[in-house]
């Protein structure tokens, strides 16, 4: 089999979802001899793994690797590592996409001979209430380091300074970030292999992050389709959902996270010679307002004193420290939105959960 693409799926649990990911993934209207299909089943303790087996009996394209339970960046690391195509599309193994998509993406990455494909995707709930969300960026092919790094990495990487700063003076999409999640990007397999990259399994959360920003600064060229082929399937059960209802657990993964951008920043100058701190030290900023905020919520379980001296864990790293004394807070713009990051710039943390505090008593939503 002469292998254009292969779409490599980890699978976790999800008997009631990875039937219909299969079949979006074996039945692409891309010639049939041209892609294989890589399952890791991730220590399935449930029928997801007797699901895969049976596919794979049925159709000679699918690989099935069963492995105990080491998460999503193990699973795919292992996947990366028989791929054959030339081409790779990751699969989250609960959600779907449209048959075209291996013939549209390959097409665009062959015309272009470009390293990676950016394309829209849907935020599916159900049938009835579907919610396409399109690539920001406007033009449709990016070339040389120089572009990529200024117009395309730092959608991926975080929030700056500036976007902050623009955020409190109201200009519109100041705090968007393109989702950074494997599934809306077509890569090569040699990038991969030739800039020695692999996914961080030290990260719970984070590491499409981490993966795709590194990536993307291997790019000379990047292409972007403004269609849309995936379906992201919301489910509560999903590890993502329960991490970002967990304050304790987010507070841990942001820890981790914190150090992998760092590394992966001293990866890339070291590659390109190009310090990309400042694209993400607004997330930084932000990161602290939005645990403060989560941690001083009310936990029946966890008094208010464990919560705060948890916040302060986070606001005193230093790689924090470092980063908030770097930010100038802009002179115009909202009150309310300037008060709690300069809160965070003068090290009022008491000040700031107490505030929290209160907020949380008149049920405010916390949203950038």
């Amino acid at each position: 089999m002469n292998t254009c693409i292969s779409i490599i799926i980890p699978a976790y649990n999800i008997e009631g979802y990875i039937g219909k990911c299969l079949d979006s993934a074996l039945n692409q209207d891309f010639p049939q001899n041209e892609i294989e299909v890589i399952v890791i089943d991730d220590g399935s303790t449930d029928e997801t793994g007797k699901i895969i087996d049976t596919y794979a009996e049925k159709d000679s394209r699918i690989k099935v690797i069963h492995k105990k339970n080491e998460g999503v960046s193990a699973a795919r690391n292992d996947g990366i590592s028989i791929a054959k195509g030339k081409y790779i599309l990751f699969f989250d193994g609960d959600d779907f996409e449209k048959q075209n998509t291996c013939t549209k993406l390959v097409e665009i990455a062959e015309k272009d001979i470009s390293e990676a494909v950016i394309f829209g995707y849907y935020k599916y709930e159900s049938q009835s209430n579907i919610t396409e969300l399109k690539p920001i960026f406007s033009k449709d092919k990016y070339e040389g380091k120089i572009e990529i790094f200024n117009s395309i990495l730092p959608y991926f990487v975080g929030l700056s300074f500036d976007s902050v700063n623009n955020w409190i003076q109201g200009k519109k999409n100041s705090l968007y970030v393109e989702n950074p999640a494997l599934w809306h990007v077509l890569l090569r397999k040699d990038v991969i292999i030739n800039n020695n990259l692999s996914f961080d399994t030290t990260l719970k959360v984070g590491e499409d992050t981490v993966f795709i920003t590194e990536y993307i600064s291997c790019c000379n060229k990047v292409s972007v389709c403004h269609d849309s082929f995936y379906y992201l399937v919301t489910r509560e059960s999903s590890a993502i959902f329960r991490y970002e209802r967990e304050p304790f657990s987010k507070l841990e993964g942001k820890k981790r996270l914190n150090i992998a951008r760092v590394k992966l920043t001293n990866r890339i100058k070291k590659r390109s010679k190009i310090d990309i701190t400042p694209t993400w030290s607004g997330t930084i900023l932000m990161s602290v307002v939005e645990m403060a905020f989560l941690l001083s919520a009310k936990n029946n379980s966890i008094n208010r004193r464990k919560r705060y001296e948890a916040f302060r864990s986070f606001a005193d790293e230093a790689i924090v420290r470092n980063l908030v004394s770097k930010y100038n807070p802009c002179k115009s713009g909202s009150t309310i939105k300037k008060i709690p990051l300069l809160m965070v710039k003068k090290g009022h943390y008491k000040l700031l959960f107490d505030a929290c505090t209160i907020l949380h008593l008149f049920k405010y939503k916390f949203t950038r």
